[in-house]
C-alpha cells in the first residue's frame, strides 16, 4: 500500500494483435499520444465497500513504480496469481437475452473471441458513477 504502478495501454493493444485472427495494427504515434502510460496507485479504497481493492492486472500493469525491475516483476507475478486464483473466475456461458453485470472497480475481465465474424452480436455499455470523490473518476 502507498506503491504506485506504471499501466501501458499498448501492452494490452499488442497482447490481442497476437491472439489467432486478429487484424489489430500497431498502434499510431496518434493514437499512442492519446493514451500515454499512466502511473496510478497499487491499491485503492473501493468508494463504497472502503475494501482495499488492487488496481493492477497483467494486461495493463508495466512494473511497480521505482522498485528493482526484476523484485518489481515478481510481486506483480504473484498478484497477478493470486488475481487469477480458480475461486475468483466466473466464465459467462452466453445464451439469447442474457444481462451480464458486475463492479468494475474491483474486477478483472477478459472477453473471449470465441464467435465468428458471420455471429452477429449486439452489445450496450452503461457505466454508473459511484461517487464524484473517487479520484480515478474526476480525472
Amino acid at each position: 500500500e502507498g506503491r504506485t504502478a506504471t499501466h501501458d495501454f499498448r501492452k494490452f493493444w499488442e497482447e490481442m494483435r497476437k491472439r489467432p485472427g486478429s487484424r489489430r495494427l500497431p498502434l499510431t504515434s496518434e493514437q499512442r499520444a492519446k493514451k500515454p502510460p499512466v502511473s496510478q496507485p497499487l491499491f485503492r479504497r473501493h468508494p463504497i465497500t472502503d475494501r482495499l481493492v488492487l488496481y493492477a492486472n497483467p494486461g495493463y500493469t508495466m512494473f511497480i513504480d521505482g522498485m528493482d525491475p526484476h523484485e518489481s516483476g515478481e510481486i506483480l507475478d504473484f498478484l497477478f496469481r493470486h488475481q487469477e486464483r480458480a475461486e475468483y473466475l466466473y466464465a459467462h456461458h452466453w445464451t439469447e437475452g442474457d444481462v451480464l453485470m458486475w463492479d468494475n472497480i474491483g474486477t478483472v475481465h477478459n472477453a473471449v473471441a470465441d464467435y465468428t465474424a458471420d455471429e452477429p452480436r449486439y452489445m450496450r455499455r452503461v457505466q454508473v458513477m459511484a461517487s464524484l470523490d473517487y479520484p480515478a473518476l474526476v480525472a
